[in-house]
């Protein structure tokens, strides 16, 4: 339900030059009952005088109940700046009227947009601005066209319904899910964390000595502080802080094994809100934060820089990419990397596992790569996948998808097996926990300063 948050004057509505309000109406259920209802009497026998005079009565009331209720209504849209993918982003439309009315409110969405929830109705009382709101979700990234906004009432006496059309047309661009990020920053300023998001404290194999405590089981014995020890009489450990500042370069394939959806997204889509998120809470720790998105060529490469604002500019570079229907190559994506960027960094590398023939190249090119680098790759697992695999099948087809699923997922083990033999990390989860388990890797890689 709408709240009225504004009162007094407001700018005019933006509208395109030489566009207007358009005012339509047209009979409510109320207006042909009621015709059906003084129409009754002219059944009886000498009666049909009464159903005359009731007609015309009727005719007056609805001209006259017509002809006061076209009001002025006037509409301002107050789309966010930006919209996230697969997320609920609210929409500000704040209209006002020159009686008081009940409005109900409707906007034109773009294809891939998807309402949350019902349309708002909003009361009005005469000249006063209202705010109201309604939510959508956007399945694709790009840029769109929010618009003509549309408001329904009802006349007085309630027998015609006026519509209004306001050619308000906003564009608006839908990036990669920007909700997570903003609520990790709002979460760090008020010293709290995000559900899902481990709690990691700076500290590891650093060089710069922070602090004393006891010695716990894990520690390493070059730690010990044996001054300390003699003095207090029992085992101290230094604590030394995290080296800062580290690179870490973000690879996106953006070729064939990208394009499949997973929860309502394609991979690439969640590998992008995953990069983001993760991107956030590194420059937040003062890491610098590179990435290279590749198919079948390098599509583009951003060295690692510092700040708030590398995260902004990868974001706005990224908000239009879609996935090709090309090979990943990855002799080139590593050639290239090597050429571009020497210093030793946390490579993470968000692809697919659904190829066998494609995975043994993969695994030769990260093995390689992991010799001067860590490198973490970060892959979609399929519930629809794991679903079937758990089936107990009915028929010859279900036996079939089930032996098809459990070959699929063999083949992933069997290529996570090698690659973590190798030295590679691997994350293969589910969308639901997928950026969370990215970002607690990244933390706990700092947090034990393996980097």
């Amino acid at each position: 339900m709408a709240a009225p948050v504004k009162r007094g004057p407001l700018p005019p509505p933006v509208m395109p030059a030489r566009a207007r309000v358009i005012h339509r109406f047209s009979p409510s259920i109320r207006l042909p009952v009621a015709v059906f209802l003084v129409s009754l009497p002219a059944l009886v026998p000498g009666l049909a005088w009464v159903s005359g005079l009731l007609l015309a009565a009727l005719a007056v009331a609805a001209g006259v109940d017509l002809a006061t209720s076209k009001y002025g209504v006037d509409a301002v849209r107050k789309p966010g700046p930006v919209l996230s993918l697969g997320a609920e982003n609210r929409v500000m439309v704040e209209v006002r009227a020159s009686a008081a009315v009940e409005l109900e409110l409707k906007d034109d969405l773009p294809l891939y947009f998807e309402r949350v929830g019902d349309w708002p109705k909003v009361t009005l009382k005469p000249g006063e601005w209202v705010e109201a709101e309604y939510r959508v979700s956007p399945m694709r990234r790009g840029q769109y066209i929010l618009g003509p906004l549309h408001a329904r009432y009802h006349s007085k006496l309630g027998l015609w319904v006026r519509r209004v059309s306001f050619p308000l047309a906003e564009p608006v661009r839908v990036y990669p899910n920007l909700l997570a990020a903003r609520q990790y920053e709002i979460a760090m300023r008020r010293g709290r964390t995000l559900e899902g998001l481990k709690r990691a404290r700076m500290r590891g194999q650093g060089t710069e000595f922070e602090s004393l405590r006891e010695y716990q089981e894990g520690d390493q014995y070059r730690s010990i502080n044996w001054a300390a020890s003699a003095r207090t009489g029992h085992l101290v450990t230094n604590l030394y802080q995290t080296d800062r500042s580290q690179p870490i370069m973000l690879v996106l394939d953006a070729g064939r094994m990208m394009i499949p959806q997973v929860k309502g997204l394609a991979k690439l889509d969640h590998a992008l809100n995953a990069a983001l998120l993760l991107a956030t809470v590194a420059a937040e720790r003062g890491d610098q934060i590179g990435m290279m998105v590749f198919g079948g060529e390098v599509k583009s490469f951003v060295p690692p820089r510092k700040g708030r604002g590398q995260v902004m500019a990868l974001v706005e570079s990224l908000y239009a990419l879609a996935p090709e229907q090309v090979e990943p190559d990855y002799s080139r994506m590593v050639g290239w990397l090597r050429a571009k960027h020497k210093k030793r960094s946390l490579v993470v590398f968000f692809t697919d596992l659904m190829d066998p023939e494609i995975n043994r190249g993969l695994i030769n090119h990260l093995s390689a790569l992991a010799a001067h680098h860590m490198v973490m790759l970060v892959s979609l697992s399929d519930p629809e996948l794991l679903r079937v695999s758990h089936l107990k099948p009915q028929d010859s087809r279900e036996v079939y998808q089930k032996a098809s699923a459990l070959e699929v997922l063999a083949q992933r083990a069997e290529t996570r097996a090698r690659l973590q033999s190798r030295g590679v990390l691997v994350i293969d989860v589910p969308p639901e926990e997928f950026s969370a388990a990215v970002v607690n890797q990244y933390l706990l890689i700092k947090e034990q300063g393996k980097l």
